[in-house]
């Protein structure tokens, strides 16, 4: 009888497949990650008359102010906050009006719904005044000049305080997906390191990233390939005066999971890296305000291409008004 070689080759191959996929289909599923979980807030909480969005929250405050935080309280005990351990009182209404500390630091406040537990962190930062600068260094730490205020905006104000950074906070989450280590400066220099993070850039990318993995790209986090800047490290890299990043207001992002080698993820699977991934991720940046109807998180967004130095990516900033560069 005469055996078509050709289609007896076919078949063993197609075997071979049919067996590999059987035995790592059940290790390709348990590797699956879990679901994606937004962290959003669980209740409602005011804290200066704007809300708590997030299970993780982070708020600045100089020494000596009084920060005013207000829960949706019916009843009288509903709710309760803590600061290390130590109950903070409330008043029946549901008020806590808590004043700084004269020192600079980092303060967790904890909010909960006593019946069942439920809690809002909310990282409470006592800045290090701006007015201690001395010759360009805070504490030691190169900061720089702050410019005059672009066209005399109160967005590019220079600022009257900055996060006092040790190596034990660096992995401190200031919101449900991202560190405050992510956002430092890339200057070189010891500790402690200072920072300004506009807690509007946080809300941003938290949106962003929900907005992702609901189009099926499955990240926990974007890389913030560049944070804050000090005016000090912003003019030694060539960019421009008024950059949104010497105010902490602008993050450059990429999506890196799969795998993971610093460098952008093919997260349209047309099986290529490239400029066409950083443009998908624009593409969802640049209608994120408008869909989300949060006109409070307007500002730029930006397309990069790869170079020597980096690959692809989209930076995302909270200016208060809309900017686009780099799409054609």
């Amino acid at each position: 009888m005469f055996i078509n070689r050709l289609s007896v080759k076919r078949h063993v191959l197609l075997l071979i497949a049919i067996a590999v996929t059987s035995v790592c289909a059940p290790l390709l599923q348990a590797k699956d990650s879990p679901a994606f979980d937004p962290g959003l807030a669980s209740f409602s909480v005011m804290v200066d008359r704007k809300p708590l969005r997030a299970s993780t929250n982070m708020r600045t405050v100089m020494p000596g102010k009084t920060v005013s935080i207000q829960f949706t309280q019916q009843k009288l005990g509903e709710y309760s906050a803590s600061l290390g351990g130590q109950n903070l009182k409330l008043s029946a209404a549901g008020h806590l009006a808590w004043t700084a500390p004269a020192k600079p630091g980092y303060y967790p406040i904890r909010l909960v719904r006593n019946k069942d537990k439920a809690q809002i962190a909310l990282q409470m930062f006592v800045l290090r005044p701006a007015n201690q600068i001395v010759n360009g260094k805070l504490n030691g730490y190169q900061i720089g000049s702050y410019p005059s205020a672009l066209k005399g905006l109160e967005t590019y104000q220079p600022p009257k305080g900055f996060i006092e950074v040790t190596p034990e906070l660096e992995n401190l989450f200031v919101s449900p997906h991202f560190k405050l280590g992510q956002f430092l400066c890339k200057q070189q220099g010891g500790y402690p390191k200072y920072l300004l993070l506009h807690t509007g850039l946080l809300e941003k990318l938290e949106l962003l990233l929900r907005t992702v993995n609901a189009k099926g790209i499955r990240t926990d986090s974007f890389v913030v390939m560049s944070g804050y800047r000090t005016p000090y490290y912003n003019k030694a890299i060539g960019n421009v005066t008024n950059s949104r990043h010497i105010y902490g207001g602008a993050a450059d992002i990429f999506i890196d999971v799969n795998p993971v080698n610093d460098y952008m993820d093919d997260i349209n699977h047309d099986g290529a890296v490239n400029i066409k991934d950083a443009e998908y991720l624009y593409a969802i940046a640049d209608k994120l305000v408008s869909h989300s109807k949060h006109p409070e998180l307007m500002g730029g967004v930006g397309l990069y291409d790869k170079n020597s130095a980096h690959g692809p990516f989209v930076h995302v900033d909270v200016r208060g008004t809309p900017a686009r560069w780099g799409h054609k």
